[in-house]
């Protein structure tokens, strides 16, 4: 792709080491640090005064033995000392954190003693974050995190200034693009005052009635009227209630924990179309927004639940290289969509997928379609032994660069994996399969949340499938340029 002239970048983007933000010491550890020293001191406090000042028994309140010994100035000294002595280190440790970004890499240098260097390389990231936390929000401050490819690759930037953080992931997404040409008339901007982000266009808005309406129908909470209003009465009637009801604490806590959370993402989400892909911010009290480029998508799935069908509502869930496996969020809260209307979702699948733009009823095949027709290949009639209520639905697609494949009766689910994102594919057939003449043909992406997997295929197609499938994979990812999507001409 050839682009115009190139905005400005920040200061950042010189390859010179930077500091972060000042107030990084206190939002990283001065806070917590301050109130471990607060509950030690309330509860050790008697103790604490006896052994410092070799008092014999310190009975009374600890501030007026120290005023009846006359050592007032003596404490004061030592709070000051603790509290200069805890500063000290958290600054020692804002001094020696620093970053620098070239033309390959964001490097990441900290550490008193022992130092610690981590580099994340432009080409393998895969997606910028930044997260505002209470407090860091109240100063001004914010965190970046690089999601790059790889088994526990990110990098994190903890903290610099709102507007620096923005201009820092526009800067890091310019390069990472392709786009290495800049104006000669143009000089580097300040990353504290010049907002240098593209505006974003809304895709997907979740209002907080369908936030809420949303988690009211989820299976959590369907799980949680079945235990209050069948299996606990049940228990009782058979004199085994209170046990049934202490057992059940930690479900409940469990669980409404988990709708909380979802409930506090939810209520102030939104996804936009910049021109370095999309962009989705989530939160109410600590907010997140989160930048993934083009070419980044492995797999993508969008799921119906069964109560969501009356409302037209969807989830939309993505896998990708710098998404780590073990991360706190739940599946539900990594979602790319936890919950768009089915216009919503027919514009967000483009952007994602490409050369899905101008197939919308393709789309909706593969969203609500079943039985057969010229769309989809469906599963043959054979194979309803195997899945009575849902094998109508089940069938697969392959278009100019991407696979789809539609499965789900009670949970409708299409799930989409573009051509260039295979790693390989494998052909599977167990007993019941071989008998019933089907089999399971499944293309390999990067691990996620998204099972990338045709089900109930004819044995002989899915051999040929097979074989097609080598083919493509191999043929897109030496002609996909969807990564570079910013590249210019020389």
């Amino acid at each position: 792709m050839t682009t115009s002239a190139t905005p400005p970048t920040s200061r950042y983007v010189d390859g010179a080491w930077h500091r972060l933000h000042p107030a990084t010491p206190l939002l990283r550890g001065g806070i917590g640090l301050l109130a471990v020293l607060i509950y030690v001191g309330g509860n050790l406090r008697e103790r604490i005064v006896a052994w410092v000042f070799h008092l014999p028994d310190v009975g009374g309140d600890p501030v007026d033995e120290i005023g009846r010994h006359n050592l007032v100035l003596p404490a004061t000294l030592i709070v000051l000392g603790v509290l200069v002595l805890g500063v000290g280190v958290f600054w020692l440790s804002w001094r020696n954190s620093e970053f620098r970004i070239d033309g390959d890499a964001v490097t990441v240098r900290h550490g008193i003693l022992l130092r610690r260097v981590r580099t994340a390389k432009l080409d393998r990231i895969q997606g910028v974050t930044i997260q505002r936390p209470l407090l860091a929000r109240i100063v001004g401050a914010a965190r970046i995190e690089l999601d790059v490819a790889g088994q526990n690759a990110n990098v994190r930037l903890e903290y610099l200034s709102n507007v620096a953080a923005e201009n820092l992931r526009r800067d890091v997404f310019v390069l990472a693009s392709g786009r290495r040409e800049e104006r000669a008339d143009a000089p580097p901007a300040d990353a504290e005052t010049a907002v240098l982000t593209d505006p974003g266009v809304p895709v997907v808005v979740v209002t907080p009635g369908r936030a809420l309406g949303s988690i009211l129908l989820s299976e959590t909470v369907v799980v949680l009227v079945v235990v209050a209003g069948v299996v606990i009465p049940l228990l009782t009637a058979i004199g085994a209630g209170p046990i049934a009801a202490v057992s059940f604490v930690p479900l409940v806590i469990g669980s409404v924990t988990v709708l909380a959370r979802r409930v506090g993402r939810n209520l102030r989400f939104s996804v936009e179309s910049t021109p370095d892909g999309v962009r989705v911010a989530s939160g109410l009290i600590s907010t997140s927004t989160e930048a993934l480029p083009p070419g980044r998508v492995h797999a993508l799935r969008i799921e119906q639940p069964l109560l969501w069908r009356p409302a037209g509502w969807w989830r939309v869930s993505v896998n990708r290289a710098g998404h780590r496996a073990g991360r706190r969020n739940a599946e539900a809260e990594r979602s790319l969509a936890p919950v768009a209307t089915t216009e919503e979702v027919l514009a967000l699948l483009p952007l994602l997928v490409p050369d899905l733009a101008d197939d919308r009823e393709l789309l909706l095949a593969g969203l609500v379609g079943r039985g057969h027709g010229e769309d989809f290949t469906p599963a043959p009639r054979r194979a309803r032994w195997l899945r009575p209520l849902s094998w109508r639905r089940t069938g697969f697609r392959l278009t100019d660069a991407s696979i789809m494949a539609r499965a789900g009766f009670l949970r409708r689910e299409l799930v989409i994996v573009p051509d260039a994102r295979m790693q390989s594919v494998s052909l599977r057939q167990g007993p019941l399969q071989r008998l019933l003449g089907v089999a399971t043909v499944h293309p390999h992406v990067v691990s996620g949340p998204v099972r990338t997997r045709l089900h109930l295929v004819d044995a002989e197609l899915a051999q040929q499938l097979f074989r097609d499938l080598a083919a493509i994979g191999v043929g897109a990812r030496r002609v996909d340029v969807s990564h570079r999507w910013r590249e210019v001409t020389p």
